[in-house]
């Protein structure tokens, strides 16, 4: 799609967000940003401000082959808004469908840029929301950062560990030997090279070796039962019982493995889908009292 083409899509997608059911005209303020990146790079986002005194502020991450416009983090975006909150979701630069060239830990930049903008703008106290693959990407965020400003975090519908993910969906031989192909092309300095890469219920994508890697590997640090394991910050974990991308498992294994964090929360939302389309204002009004036990607001 061009351009133009492009813009119109993101333009329609935004005024559409501004007629989310059950909301106030012009309660919520929408603004379209452009962010710099730690690293040198750009990002862009969209930020939700209510008519009232801001609660405090959440920056949303979103998942696979998504955007910040659109899917479960966009909609959250809106309705926590429409309670109170300061909101941003933003691209990862991995986002949408193309080419998967990037590392996984590269996307902590693009969070880290979210999170500035709230502080910039003097929000406080913050949290971070990720959905699906973006909790993978929030837990490594604050692993790496430590960021002292964000006060709790939010995992929607994360799907585990993404090479276990796979074996899940193709078996252990398989899977393996997806992996294993990525690691020779870096062995030959091949990394970048792109690789048609099966996803099962996601189609098909084209990933760089390096960026296979990076998510599926030994060494990746996009694991999130190590990562949660770190974290001392509240935490709050909700997943559908009709999500067919995920298994409802993961959520007691992140649970259990968040020893360290002052206070693990785990709701399991009865016939919610990975996006809980059908469910926005049920997931809203969860996230937003759990928010405003854990944040004083």
């Amino acid at each position: 799609m061009g351009r133009p083409g492009a813009m119109l899509l993101l333009a329609t997608a935004i005024a559409g967000l501004g007629l989310a059911a059950g909301a106030q005209p012009g309660s919520v303020a929408i603004e379209l940003v452009r962010l710099a990146t730690p690293d040198g790079g750009q990002t862009a986002g969209l930020v939700h401000t209510p008519a009232g005194p801001p609660r405090g502020g959440v920056a949303l991450i979103h998942g696979y082959g998504s955007n910040f416009y659109s899917g479960a983090q966009a909609q959250l975006a809106r309705g926590l808004a429409e309670r109170g909150f300061v909101t941003i979701a933003t691209n990862l630069r991995d986002h949408d469908g193309g080419p998967k060239t990037t590392l996984f830990e590269e996307n902590r930049w693009d969070q880290q840029a979210a999170v500035d903008e709230l502080a910039r703008r003097g929000i406080a106290p913050l949290a971070i929301v990720g959905h699906s693959l973006g909790t993978n990407s929030v837990l490594h965020y604050l692993t790496e950062t430590q960021d002292s400003r964000v006060r709790g975090v939010v995992l929607l519908a994360g799907p585990g560990n993404a090479f276990e993910w796979n074996v899940r969906i193709f078996g252990r031989e398989r899977a393996t030997r997806v992996l294993e192909e990525a690691q020779r092309l870096q062995r030959e300095g091949r990394g970048k090279e792109l690789m048609l890469v099966d996803l099962g219920p996601l189609g098909k994508a084209l990933y760089s070796a390096d960026h296979l890697v990076s998510l599926r590997g030994p060494q990746t640090k996009s694991d999130p039962y190590r990562n949660v394991a770190q974290v001392t910050l509240p935490v709050l974990l909700v997943y559908g019982t009709a999500d067919r991308l995920v298994d409802l498992e993961v959520g007691r294994r992140l649970k259990a493995a968040a020893a360290r964090s002052s206070r693990v929360d785990l709701v399991e939302i009865p016939g919610a889908d990975h996006g809980f389309s059908r469910h926005p204002a049920e997931l809203a009004g969860l996230v937003e009292r759990w928010l405003g036990e854990i944040l004083g607001r």
